[in-house]
């Protein structure tokens, strides 16, 4: 239990905390210390030596187990060793003359060989993507990689890639391709080997441009890589333009592929399943997981499988390539929970490999002045403590237990009757639940069980898509703290976790239920909720959510009316570009549309490029759960970096908004926006998060301003009668705590709030006969993160007492 805090040692929480979240401060170091675990970095090539090479690009990276057998001798490896592929370019262009170059490790990435060239440059190929794949029932190692004209090779090694046999060539495979696809490409990074023994190697398309028509299939063996043979397509679309890819097996056998978005821009990831083993794949749709950033090919790979499955990913987490982040999946890639910044600046294609002590190693372009190309390309060592910040670790765990539960069951009921229920090789089991409700209120009711009485983080997977409603969600009867969602999504079809709160649950059977509160954003009124997934209590938090809305994002920013010109004429913008205006009336508008992933509150910041000839009052408006608020912004002035607008609450999805309009007094830019999560709203009407501690309090609606549905009243008391608001705080620090209630004449001027906090407890009187229907500041205070923080109300008061919502938001 933990007791009375001093200020000492909360800073040293905060000091904790602050390092928890670096993913969210671009700004931060690569190598800023640690809380656990440890990191350090090797670069492998480097474009500024004195070499042949101008610049090296595109990686791929082979860890080849100890224990493996060695095809060439009969004997099996005593230690790990890894082998690290590039493209060795004369020229700083993806045409022209390349080395296929590698670097080996014999004791597990601690010391590499020279680099030699793997596949020596050769006039009549601008050779590329040199991807491996290990055997590891075999030994054997293949090289894939691709040639001028369309041509795709393949190589052998018997001696874990100290030697290497001649090419074959694999291009009678792709004769009369569809879709005019003449380009084909192993997509960079590594293959993998199913538990059936299949070894699988994506491999990418495309036409000649203008029309590129990416797509993606798999070459796979069944006979040890004797003969490879070629799968179907993920299904073509131009509207999901898959390009380069990795896959990874699930616990169930599906195979996942998570495929880049086409060239260009701030997109969603692809996604699309086999239950084959990759020869037939579903239809692709968008990947709601890892939010949006720079199209560019990213990492993954299966770290862990059995009783905790971890699965990690990584990419440049930004509208540019920059900011290498890591993150760590305990759904199978559903969500992922933690993430950690590799490093903060430019940064490029990345691969991810895990040696047999657990130790994780990221191989990545970083550096550089190009907005394509690194300077050099290097390997991140570290551990499972380093990326988690010891939440997690190979020797304890990660001290928390994950439940998914399929909600598309028989058992399944409706106001009206049955939903119906859809297969989609997209769900988690296979199918979804569906009910067009076409009126409000309606629901889905879905019963299940819970083995053993605890608290629990429910998280809801729901597919989206244009149709789909405003969903309230709530177990028992009782409105989850953050169970209201919008998971309409206009511009493509995709799947989506949504954490709805915390809640304690008696073992046995409970129901959940998905209740309509109205039309989604696109004026749909569809329920379709995928899965359940319980945590277990003792789960570390996991990261504050984010989420930046880039102007090169076609699904995060509209432009509703006017011309809008894009530009990169002044330095400092986000991501690739920004958008300007001249001053106007008004008319001419934008709107960014982040896709909130948790239901809270959010700092809301803006990043354009200053120039004395910008607007001095730029309007943004923050459209958000509670209104609209207005914010206008000099944007001559702190150009290059995140300006914070202020806090608001959102809701969960793509119902909110920020717009801006040309109603200025000089050019106007929109470039980006970007909401944290930094705090929570707590409301009578969520049972999970208020307690009628003692006495009886009346649900009301008389006097208007209320936030929410209702407010809870009590006449004047002894103090006997008490309310206990109990909000999930995001993160141990410093919150700012404000409450809401409905002023009249007959409340008490002396409503006594106690907040509990990490200090102690602090009692303020609040009249509340006067600033209803607003947020009432009662101060700043220390919490720790989670559940136990408090903001009591009783009855010991001159008037009735009103009880109807707290709002924290750090500080």
């Amino acid at each position: 239990m933990v007791g009375h805090l001093g200020r000492r040692a909360l800073f040293s929480l905060l000091s904790l905390a602050l390092a928890i979240t670096a993913v969210v401060a671009p700004t931060d170091p690569p190598t800023a210390a640690a809380a656990a675990g440890t990191l350090t970095e090797t670069t492998l090539w480097d474009s500024t030596a004195v070499d042949q090479y101008a610049n090296f690009h595109v990686q791929g990276l082979a860890v080849i187990r100890a224990g493996t057998p060695v095809p060439a001798t009969g004997d099996v490896l005593a230690e790990d060793v890894v082998l690290t592929f590039t493209e060795g370019r004369f020229v700083v262009s993806d045409a022209g003359a390349k080395d296929l170059l590698v670097r080996r490790s014999d004791d597990a990435g601690r010391s590499w060989s020279a680099s030699t060239p793997v596949v020596a440059a050769d006039p009549a190929h601008s050779w590329g993507s040199a991807t491996p794949l290990v055997d590891e029932q075999s030994g054997a190692v293949f090289l894939f990689y691709k040639g001028s004209g369309g041509s795709l090779f393949i190589k052998r090694s018997d001696d874990s890639g100290a030697t290497w046999s001649a090419a074959v060539d694999l291009t009678s495979l792709y004769t009369g391709g569809p879709h005019g696809w003449t380009r084909h490409s192993p997509t960079p990074g590594h293959g993998i080997q199913l538990d059936s023994g299949r070894l699988l190697m994506p491999v990418a398309h495309r036409a000649p441009d203008p029309n590129p028509n990416y797509g993606d299939d798999m070459l796979y063996s069944d006979d040890h890589g004797v003969t490879w043979r070629r799968g179907g397509p993920v299904p073509f679309s131009t509207g999901y333009p898959i390009n380069e890819a990795r896959v990874h097996q699930r616990d169930d056998g599906t195979v996942t592929l998570n495929g880049r978005w086409g060239s260009g821009g701030t997109r969603y990831r692809i996604s699309s399943t086999s239950t084959d083993g990759g020869i037939t794949w579903s239809k692709p749709v968008a990947d709601g997981a890892t939010g949006q950033f720079v199209s560019v090919d990213a990492g993954l790979v299966q770290y862990t499988r059995g009783s905790v499955d971890r699965l990690l990913f990584s990419r440049p987490d930004s509208s540019a390539r920059e900011q290498m982040t890591v993150s760590i999946s305990y759904d199978e890639g559903a969500s992922y929970r933690y993430s950690r910044v590799v490093n903060a600046g430019p940064s490029y294609y990345s691969d991810l490999g895990t040696l047999s002590d657990g130790t994780i190693l990221l191989v990545y372009g970083r550096d550089g002045a190009s907005a394509a190309f690194p300077e050099r390309i290097s390997m991140a060592r570290f551990d499972l403590e380093w990326l988690t910040n010891g939440r997690d670790s190979l020797a304890t765990g990660p001290g928390f237990t994950l439940r998914d539960i399929e909600l598309a069951t028989n058992e399944a009921r409706t106001d009206a009757g049955v939903p119906q229920i859809v297969q989609d090789a997209n769900a988690r089991g296979g199918r979804t639940l569906r009910y067009a409700a076409g009126k409000v209120p309606a629901y889905v009711e879905v019963p299940f069980d819970v083995p053993a009485a605890g608290s629990y983080e429910v998280a809801v997977r729901h597919h989206r898509i244009a149709d789909r409603g405003r969903i309230s969600t709530g177990i028992d009867g009782v409105e989850l703290p953050h169970g209201t969602v919008d998971p309409t999504m206009t511009v493509a079809e995709g799947y989506q976790v949504y954490p709805v709160g915390r809640v304690h649950l008696s073992s046995g059977t409970h129901r959940i239920r998905f209740t309509l509160a109205g039309a989604g954003r696109a004026g749909g009124l569809v329920i379709a909720p995928d899965q359940l997934m319980l945590i277990s209590d003792g789960a570390a938090h996991a990261d504050a959510p984010r989420v930046v809305a880039d102007n090169d994002s076609l699904a995060s920013l509209e432009v509703a009316s006017g011309t809008w010109n894009r530009a990169t004429g002044v330095a400092g913008y986000y991501g690739q570009s920004y958008l300007t205006r001249p001053a106007g009336t008004g008319a001419a508008k934008v709107r960014f549309r982040p896709d909130v992933p948790m239901t809270g509150v959010y700092q809301v910041a803006v990043w354009y490029t200053a120039h004395e000839n910008r607007a001095s009052n730029v309007p943004y408006v923050v459209n958000h759960a509670d209104g609209a608020t207005t914010i206008r912004v000099n944007q001559q002035v702190k150009g290059g970096q995140w300006v914070v607008l202020g806090s608001f609450p959102f809701l969960a999805g793509g119902a909110a908004t920020i717009d801006l309009s040309d109603d200025a007094n000089g050019y106007v830019i929109a470039d980006a926006v970007r909401l944290v999560r930094n705090g929570v709203v707590v409301d009578n009407d969520s049972m999970a998060s208020l307690e009628v501690a003692s006495g009886t309090w009346n649900r009301a609606t008389g006097v208007a301003g209320y936030y929410g549905q209702s407010y809870l009243t009590h006449p004047a008391g002894t103090g006997a009668a008490k309310v206990r608001f109990r909000p999930d705080v995001p993160m141990t620090g410093v919150y700012q705590v404000a409450v809401w209630y409905t002023a009249h004449e007959n409340r008490a001027s002396n409503a006594p709030y106690v907040v509990n906090h990490a200090d102690g407890g602090t009692t303020i009187r609040v009249n509340q006969q006067v600033k209803g229907g607003q947020w009432v500041v009662l101060g700043s205070f220390p919490f720790l993160a989670g559940g136990a923080a408090t903001i009591d109300l009783s009855d010991d008061a001159n008037g009735y007492v009103i009880a109807d919502a707290v709002r924290l938001v750090g500080t």
